[in-house]
């Protein structure tokens, strides 16, 4: 059962990453940005990441399957390393963020420029197109071997 209930956490935990991720995009979009809700989005995004990171070790070391299997398992390093990817590429945005949110505090009307603004889309874009492969990784490593 504690498997069962492990797996629906991650789950959940992973489609409210792809949430965020696809609201930052959007909130990138509009012609003012509201600094402040970005950020709070980004933060829940990587504390959200951090939950996902504790119900998948959770998973590996007291699910069903065990360690053994995703030891020898390279769907699963592959998963992992893309997951790594995806974190290194957010500190991107989350710098950007940062420096927006200090930028707003000295001047009430900040809006980042229109290049700061491609930077953190590309970022974000490039994030969620590793959420494919990553994806992929996870069925073929619930599947492994075949």
């Amino acid at each position: 059962m504690l498997d069962f209930g492990l797996a629906i956490a991650h789950h959940i935990l992973v489609f409210g990453l792809v949430a965020m991720l696809m609201a930052e995009r959007v909130m990138m979009r509009i012609p003012t940005i509201d600094v402040r809700r970005l950020g709070r989005l980004d933060a829940g995004f990587g504390a959200t990441a951090g939950l996902v990171l504790i119900v998948g070790a959770g998973r590996v070391f007291l699910g069903g399957k065990g360690w053994a299997f995703y030891e020898t398992n390279p769907f699963f390093w592959a998963k992992v390393a893309t997951f790594a990817i995806i974190g290194l590429v957010s500190i991107i945005p989350t710098i950007r963020f940062i420096a927006w949110a200090r930028a707003l505090k000295t001047d009430p009307s900040f809006q980042p420029d229109a290049a700061d603004r491609r930077r953190v889309v590309a970022a974000l874009g490039v994030e969620a197109l590793l959420l494919v492969p990553l994806l992929g990784f996870a069925a073929a490593m619930a599947r492994y071997p075949f």
